[in-house]
Order: C-alpha cells, then sequence, then structure tokens
C-alpha cells in the first residue's frame, strides 16, 4: 500500500512529466489537409512553470509554456499585427534593466579593482548581457564578468552573483 507522501510524489512527478504534453485541436483545412502551423492546445495543465515571452515589443510572463502557446495561437487566428511570443530565459521578465553597473552597485563597485580578480581582458568590444537574478545590464565582454563575481564574493551581492543571460547586449530588437 503507497503512503501518502509517495502518492504526492508520484502526482507531482506525473504532472511535470506531462507538463509539456498538450491536449490539441485537430484542424484541417477545406482541403482535408492538416495545417502546417502548430496545433493549438485545448488544456494546459494546471502547472506552475514561470515562461518568459517576446513579442519584439513587450515582454509578457506566462504561467507556463503552454500559456504562452495558446496566446500566440490567438493572435495567430486573430490575425494579430503583434508578432507571436518567443520564449526567452525567465530572467528578461524578472529583472530590471539599468544602463551602468557601476551605477547600480554604488558602494561596492570600489570593490570591482581588488588586485587578485584583476585580468587581462581582449580590448574588443564584444557585449554581454548579464544578470544576477534582480537587474541586467551588457557589459563590454564575458571576461569582465569572471572578475566581477571575483570581486563581489564575499559582500552583500556575494550570494546573488551575475550570469551569462545572452551573448549580445540587453536590449531586444
Amino acid at each position: 500500500m503507497l503512503s501518502k507522501k509517495s502518492i504526492v510524489i508520484f502526482a507531482t512527478l506525473l504532472a511535470y512529466c506531462h507538463a509539456n504534453a498538450v491536449a490539441s485541436t485537430d484542424e484541417t483545412n477545406v482541403n482535408g489537409n492538416e495545417d502546417q502551423e502548430e496545433a493549438c492546445p485545448v488544456v494546459c495543465p494546471a502547472l506552475y512553470a514561470p515562461t518568459c515571452g517576446f513579442d519584439g515589443a513587450d515582454y509578457q510572463e506566462f504561467v507556463n509554456p503552454c500559456m504562452l502557446q495558446v496566446t500566440n495561437c490567438a493572435r495567430r487566428k486573430e490575425r494579430a499585427l503583434k508578432k507571436p511570443f518567443a520564449k526567452l530565459d525567465i530572467d528578461w521578465c524578472k529583472t530590471k534593466q539599468i544602463d551602468n553597473l557601476y551605477d547600480f552597485l554604488g558602494d561596492l563597485a570600489a570593490n570591482l579593482d581588488k588586485p587578485e580578480c584583476l585580468r587581462p581582458c581582449p580590448m574588443i568590444f564584444d557585449p554581454v548581457c548579464i544578470t544576477n537574478g534582480d537587474v541586467r545590464v551588457t557589459i563590454a565582454t564575458a571576461c569582465q564578468l569572471d572578475m566581477y563575481n571575483c570581486a563581489l564574493k564575499g559582500t552583500k551581492l556575494g550570494s546573488n552573483l551575475f550570469r551569462i543571460l545572452s551573448s549580445r547586449k540587453c536590449e531586444q530588437s
């Protein structure tokens, strides 16, 4: 006999495994051929898996990937002028974009010059977008990321270090 705990774990795993399995309609056109486009979901799982979407102009957070797909289907059916949402890392929706990392760090910016963290980086501008879960900012090279994280260890931001969000500028286009 299964315990209540085992049943809860099994149900959670079952819901997780079926999170991407989406029931779809059997859309056919007048000739009886299936549409070449992705089928629209009829039912989405009641699973909280935050998903960020970007349509070229706006970011929007969805409850799960299925809800993003439902929104895109509705836009397609309504022949909306807006583009469909492309799925992005959730930090695109949850973080605030800033222009200057030094302004954000304030007093901690002095830590960025720790001698033990300094290392030679290429002088070629190859921007990357980084985030710490609260903010996102464009820096000149990925090499600088290691120096920033090294310098911020042991500070109040030490538990919330930066990571690369995108290998290009933070501004989407």
